[in-house]
């Protein structure tokens, strides 16, 4: 008896191993999603953690790539919110208060510094990233900056800060300036306008594209379904 019950045992012990080995199999197998966004942009913010979420729900990876707006916008037909008609600046004005409303995330609809270069940013992220290290709490942190704290993210204070409240060495600060870091992020940048992007944040799921924080829903199904 003790024989047959050690023999059942291991065999519960082999059969946990066999299923956990399946779903790193299968994490392995999953794509990941592909998210592209700008440092800055409000609706890259508001749908941040919410992507990252649904990553780690189901258990897949998630890859952020900042990139320039002026590279996806000359590619995709954008201008700068400031060259855009007035009825369209007030009505973004108005989505952004129904969005803050709605998702309890308490933005500054005028935030002092808005519009930022946020090429120290992208490019400190980047370096962290090619590190090894997952950025989403940094990217998020730094998102927060411009939108919730009013600090300016193209100072280096801002970014060192940013840096030290994740527990990342202020190292990736100097790394940024690399000229490794900023061929990543013009990889990106052109990335982007190969995949035909058109504006931020847009997310991949394999080939399938969705533009807007607003289709993270269906984002969502095609992770499930992959």
């Amino acid at each position: 008896d003790g024989c047959l019950t050690k023999h059942v045992c291991l065999g519960s012990v082999n059969v946990l191993k066999t299923a956990s080995a399946l779903q790193t199999q299968e994490a392995e197998l999953s794509e990941p999603i592909i998210h592209y966004f700008f440092v800055q942009s409000p609706w890259s913010f508001f749908g941040f953690r919410r992507a990252v979420e649904i990553a780690k729900k189901h258990g897949v990876d998630i890859i952020h790539k900042p990139c320039r707006a002026a590279d996806v916008w000359e590619h995709g037909g954008g201008v700068p919110l400031a060259k855009r008609p007035l009825p369209r600046q007030e009505y973004r004005l108005v989505e952004l208060k129904r969005w803050s409303d709605h998702l309890g995330i308490p933005i500054n609809l005028h935030p002092k510094y808005f519009p930022a270069d946020e090429t120290l940013a992208a490019r400190t992220i980047i370096a962290v990233q090619d590190d090894g290290k997952d950025v989403s709490d940094l990217t998020e942190t730094l998102m927060g900056d411009i939108w919730l704290r009013e600090r300016d993210i193209s100072l280096p204070a801002t970014v060192r800060e940013a840096l030290v409240s994740n527990g990342l060495s202020t190292e990736y600060l100097e790394n940024a300036d690399l000229p490794a870091i900023a061929n990543i992020y013009d990889a990106n940048c052109q990335s982007a306008r190969d995949r035909n992007i058109f504006g931020v944040p847009t997310y991949f799921v394999g080939n399938e594209m969705f533009w807007g924080q607003d289709r993270l829903d269906f984002v969502e199904r095609a992770v499930a379904q992959n």
